[in-house]
């Protein structure tokens, strides 16, 4: 604190020099004003830190001063400290009803003036402070927004500009492997791996757009009465041929009267190909994967469980690796996760769109990963 700004106002010349002459040692910056009207302007010239205000003044008193400064919202947090001979209670409630911060009556002892300043003026630079770390806040928190607008906006284009080639190339692809006999069983392979890595990235830009949608609350779900033993069936069929290559054994014992629920098809279908599609990532050749469904009823849910005997998960990641991108953070650490960086987020994202509920269990890294997910029934 130092060389703050004060203002006398005070329709009588004496009462603001010997005011004047009790600050001159302080090494403030003291002004006087001899009207409310004259006040008020000066204050927009000086934006003074403080204001010390008598009440009684022709034409605007020191109330109707006070009242207009702290009506305006950039003078409002100036400190008034009201200065009077009239102490009786009802003056003091009109003086607070007016806003002042302060009082002191005539005559003014030095030192309670300069304590009652000096206590004022503080508060006044925490305020200060404190506005200054949050429009600080606000501006960082306004790029963040830009930037956020930006990133989306790109996103939407990269996404834009690959699907139509990605299209293309999956079409070309297919019709290749429609002519089996002009190919070698090698080129025949290749041309396969082709387009499976090319309807992988095509899934890849889905799962970003679906994510764009579920965070801004724009993806709407086409919600049928489903038998979820069927919805397994016809993703364990999309795995068949890789887990042979691996030799990975995909079980799927059956459970009886497993109830039918109220679900997206395709984004459920979606969620078990990217946990299956994960579980053989980080299974070893001739590893074992099994998917079961868990009727829980009483609970009114059932559990989809994917469990493999594969990498496992250090416990500290069970929360992070369902979060957009972390994989990355989590790969450059040395972490195995085996998932995109999308793929979980998007599981994670589904699911809750159905009021379910997803989460891993591992008891640590070599002894495999179980990833279970609840869906209301």
């Amino acid at each position: 604190m130092g060389n703050e700004t004060i203002l006398i106002v005070d329709d009588e010349e004496k009462n603001i020099k010997l005011l004047k002459a009790m600050l001159i040692s302080e090494n403030y910056q003291v002004f006087g004003a001899l009207s409310g009207v004259e006040a008020l302007k000066m204050v927009e010239d000086i934006s003074p830190d403080l204001i010390l205000l008598d009440v009684l003044m022709p034409k605007m008193d020191g109330l109707e001063v006070c009242m207009k400064l702290k009506q305006d919202e950039k003078t409002r947090m100036i400190p008034v400290v009201i200065i009077t001979a009239l102490m009786e209670n009802e003056h003091r409630i009109r003086a607070m009803e007016a806003g002042a911060d302060d009082f002191l009556s005539k005559p003014v002892d030095r030192i309670e003036l300069l304590v009652r300043i000096k206590s004022l003026l503080r508060l006044k630079s925490y305020h200060d402070d404190l506005l200054d770390s949050y429009k600080e806040i606000a501006e960082k928190n306004e790029k963040l927004q830009e930037l956020e607008r930006i990133k989306e906006g790109l996103t939407h284009m990269i996404v834009h500009d690959l699907n139509s080639p990605l299209m293309v190339i999956s079409m070309v692809l297919e019709k290749l492997l429609l002519d089996m006999e002009n190919f070698s069983e090698s080129q025949f392979q290749k041309i396969k791996k082709c387009l499976d890595y090319t309807l992988e990235l095509g899934q890849f830009i889905q799962s970003l757009l679906d994510i764009h949608k579920m965070e801004e609350g724009n993806l709407e779900l086409d919600k049928e009465v489903t038998d979820p033993v069927e919805v397994v069936n016809e993703v364990l069929d999309q795995f068949t041929y890789i887990a042979e290559v691996k030799q990975i054994s995909l079980s799927f014992p059956r459970t009886a009267d497993v109830p039918s629920v109220r679900i997206d098809q395709k984004l459920i279908k979606r969620v078990l190909a990217n946990l299956l599609d994960n579980a053989i990532t980080n299974s070893p050749d001739g590893g074992t994967i099994e998917i079961t469904i868990d009727d829980l009823r009483e609970k009114e849910v059932i559990w989809f469980r994917v469990r493999d005997n594969g990498t496992g998960l250090a416990p500290e990641y069970h929360q992070e690796i369902f979060e957009k991108f972390k994989q990355v953070e989590l790969k450059e650490a040395g972490v195995k996760t085996g998932s995109s960086g999308l793929g979980l987020a998007f599981c994670k994202m589904a699911v809750e769109a159905h009021k379910g509920d997803i989460w891993v269990e591992s008891e640590g890294e070599g002894k495999g990963c179980v990833f279970t997910f609840a869906i209301p029934v």
